[in-house]
C-alpha cells in the first residue's frame, strides 16, 4: 500500500461518515486508521472494542496515546493481520483502497475478520468525476496532486460500478450508498434541471456500507 506523505491527512474523525452505520456498537476495526480520532470517537460513543491498523508508525504511536483498545504498525495489504475469523461487526476501510496495488484480494482477506451480520464501511473517489473527465478529454490533462481524486498515492481508480465489482470480489455487496458531492453551482443547477442525470460525475466520494452475500 502507498501511504500518504503528510500527518495532516491522519488528524481528523470522519463523523458524519459514521452515520450510515445501525450502530457504534461492537467491535469495530479500521484498516487505515491514522492517528485513531475516528475510532477514538466510536469508543465515546459506546464502542465495546476499537482496533486501528495503519501502515505509518508515528500515526500509530499518536493513535495509541487516544486510549484505543488495540494499534498496530502494520501494511494491511502484505502482513499478516493478528485477528480471527468473524471477529468484527464492524470494518471500516475510509480512503484506503485506492491507495493498494491489490485492493481486491486485500478487501476479500480483511472480509474474513467480519462477522457474517457485520457491516465493512468504505468511502472511495469516484475517477468518473466531471473535472477529471474533462481534464482528461479536452485537455489531454491527468496530473497528480496533493489530495483529491488524482492524488499522487493513488495507486487505483474508481467507478461506482468497478467499485461494486470489488465488492463482489470479497463477498460483500451494497446494503446502502451515499456519497459527497463537489461541484459548481452551475453545475449542480444543470443537475436539476436534466433530473438528477448528471449525479454520478458530480459525486467526488462514495460512501458504501456493506453487508456479506448471502450464500
Amino acid at each position: 500500500m502507498n501511504p500518504p506523505k503528510d500527518l495532516n491527512y491522519y488528524k481528523h474523525a470522519k463523523i458524519k461518515f459514521l452515520d450510515m452505520l445501525p450502530s457504534l456498537k461492537g467491535r469495530f476495526l479500521e484498516i487505515g486508521c491514522g492517528e485513531g480520532a475516528t475510532l477514538e470517537y466510536i469508543k465515546s460513543a459506546g464502542g465495546d472494542f476499537v482496533a486501528g491498523v495503519d501502515i505509518n508508525a508515528d500515526a500509530i504511536a499518536a493513535a495509541a496515546g487516544r486510549g484505543l483498545d488495540f494499534t498496530l504498525a502494520a501494511d494491511a495489504e502484505r502482513d499478516e493481520l493478528p485477528f480471527s475469523p468473524r471477529e468484527f461487526d464492524v470494518i471500516i476501510l475510509a480512503d484506503v483502497l485506492e491507495h493498494m496495488v491489490e485492493p481486491w484480494e486485500t478487501l476479500k482477506k480483511i472480509t474474513g475478520y467480519l462477522k457474517d451480520d457485520g457491516h465493512v464501511l468504505i468511502s472511495i473517489p469516484n475517477v468518473r468525476h466531471y473535472r477529471v473527465v474533462r481534464d482528461l478529454v479536452l485537455h489531454d490533462k491527468w496530473e497528480y496532486e496533493d489530495s483529491g481524486i488524482l492524488d499522487s498515492t493513488h495507486v487505483r481508480f474508481f467507478t461506482l460500478k468497478e467499485t461494486k465489482k470489488l465488492l463482489e470480489f470479497a463477498g460483500l455487496t451494497i446494503s446502502r450508498l451515499g456519497w459527497r458531492i463537489h461541484a459548481s453551482s452551475l453545475m449542480k443547477l444543470m443537475n436539476v434541471m436534466l433530473l438528477n442525470s448528471l449525479r454520478p460525475f458530480l459525486v467526488f466520494q462514495y460512501h458504501i456500507l456493506a453487508v456479506k452475500k448471502k450464500l
